[in-house]
């Protein structure tokens, strides 16, 4: 019996694109390119999802690589860039409706703690029973190792677990360990409900 919906963040609740989140700014096509190479293109942006260095050291190592007059703009981009994703409010609905049907949900993301703490504080975060962050947790997705922390924090039986993401490789491993799983992505929400419907 289905009792658990565990959520991925990038490309699940958000649109997680560098190119759209960069049109977010007042910047030209030249600064954009570089802003995109150095940051979201960069093995520091991977690092804070590994919990390797923080938002902070990031911040100040991608400043290094940029002109100077860059730099305020890097500041602003990485304070502000998880407020101006693109949310799917149509997976907020989702969620409230699971919500009242009596599943708890859960948070499993790759994830620097700076954009899932801002997740967390929003509309999305309140209906969370729990979460596990690769960049507290110093692991990353799809190491076995940090889906068992979720099972054990929360005492969850993988056969009674669902668990979304938008990465194959993913969406395997908490096969691997028992737990139902779907490849997501925003278009293939009718297709989710139904699956959920089908693990009743």
């Amino acid at each position: 019996m289905l009792k658990n919906i565990i959520f991925d963040f990038g490309n699940v609740l958000i649109d997680y694109n560098p190119d759209k989140i960069l049109y977010r700014y007042d910047i030209n096509d030249k600064e954009r390119a570089i802003l995109k190479k150095n940051i979201f293109g960069s093995k520091e942006w991977l690092q804070i999802d590994a919990g390797k260095i923080n938002e902070d050291e990031a911040t100040e190592l991608f400043k290094k690589k940029v002109p100077a007059e860059l730099r305020p703009k890097i500041d602003k981009m990485m304070a502000t860039w998880p407020e101006r994703v693109t949310y799917f409010s149509e997976m907020l609905n989702f969620m409230k409706d699971l919500h009242q049907k009596g599943y708890h949900l859960f948070a499993l993301s790759n994830t620097g703690m700076r954009f899932a703490n801002y997740l967390m504080s929003t509309d999305y975060g309140k209906y969370f029973e729990g979460e596990v962050f690769s960049a507290a947790e110093k692991l990353m997705k799809p190491d076995p190792k940090i889906y068992q922390i979720m099972l054990n924090r929360y005492q969850l039986v993988p056969d009674e677990c669902l668990f979304i993401d938008d990465r194959p490789e993913n969406t395997e491993t908490a096969q691997k360990l028992g737990m139902h799983a779907f490849t997501f992505n925003i278009k293939k929400l009718p297709e989710l409900k139904e699956y959920i419907n089908e693990l009743k």
